[in-house]
């Protein structure tokens, strides 16, 4: 995969750090805490572990060079320390089959569109020097990496993704139950995933989260085919996590389709508005950055 120049991943492009500056996220609980109208500032309050010395770059404050590395082997590299963080953040990515459906208009693969948001979330969170972990799933658990700080992670964390390719089925909710087990209290989970695919474990999953007091954040990545269906005459569909084809008539189905969608839609949001969570549907053909600015936008008129 081509790796872009400015921050040496493809998922983290100069346009989307610079959409990023200026934002804050902060967490609901610290919101309607102690922290109430206030905007904490992510430099107070953290106490920092030596991880691992990294070379030294151009740029890097001369404040951290490993002098007894410089002496030992006349090289220069600089401290790197793991920080304890206010805020834990996790991704939880679907990384199954469904997520690799491409899109006839040309628009991004809906995996890489929820890699490139998942990936603008993490630097936030470096931003903030605030910890953040991932978590990817088909019918299991694929990748688990703890929530953490620092530079060292986030570049841990891209590498991750860049790595993955969406294949196999899908089990939203029984992996969410083992995700929710694992993640700390009042911690934040941000999900990106079709959500088509729901089994009987999503509600108790959701319901386990929302008793460990985590604010949880969906995002159902689709794209514009299955959200308009355009299709016109007769067409094969085939199932990427089975296989499975399928020849129809469009026209006929269309109508049909879309108030199955729209029904299950309606369903879903009324799940998460019951535990106060946050449902958005995005479309890959929406630039990234613009669905991410109209994401903070709302969430700051919320909050």
């Amino acid at each position: 995969m081509k790796r872009e120049a400015a921050s040496g991943f493809t998922y983290l492009p100069a346009r989307t750090l610079e959409s990023l500056k200026g934002i804050e996220l902060v967490a609901r609980s610290l919101v309607e805490g102690a922290l109430l109208g206030l905007h904490r500032s992510p430099y107070h309050g953290f106490s920092s572990e030596f991880a691992g010395d990294r070379k030294y770059a151009p740029g890097d404050s001369i404040r951290y060079l490993d002098w007894k590395a410089l002496a030992r082997s006349g090289k220069y590299y600089i401290k790197e320390f793991e920080e304890e963080s206010n805020l834990k953040s996790y991704i939880l990515l679907d990384g199954s089959g469904s997520m690799a459906m491409s899109d006839p208009a040309g628009h991004p693969v809906k995996f890489h569109y929820a890699c490139y948001l998942a990936a603008a979330f993490c630097y936030l969170m470096y931003q903030q020097r605030d910890a953040s972990g991932l978590f990817v799933y088909s019918d299991r658990i694929l990748r688990a990496s703890p929530a953490r700080a620092g530079r060292a992670n986030l570049t841990a964390l891209l590498g991750t993704l860049e790595s993955l390719k969406p294949e196999g089925a899908t089990r939203n909710g029984a992996c969410l139950r083992q995700i929710a087990e694992q993640l700390p209290r009042r911690s934040l989970a941000i999900l990106f995933s079709d959500l088509f695919s729901l089994d009987g474990d999503f509600a108790p999953a959701l319901r386990l989260l929302r008793f460990k007091q985590c604010e949880v954040i969906l995002f159902q990545v689709l794209n514009d085919a299955e959200l308009t269906f355009p299709y016109r005459g007769r067409v094969e569909l085939q199932d990427l996590e089975t296989g499975q084809r399928l020849e129809l008539e469009a026209e006929p189905v269309r109508d049909a389709y879309l108030k199955r969608l729209e029904e299950h839609n309606r369903k879903l949001r009324n799940l998460c508005d019951s535990m106060n969570f946050m449902f958005e549907t995005l479309s890959s053909s929406t630039p990234f950055e613009r669905a991410l600015a109209a994401y903070f936008a709302k969430r700051e008129k919320l909050f």
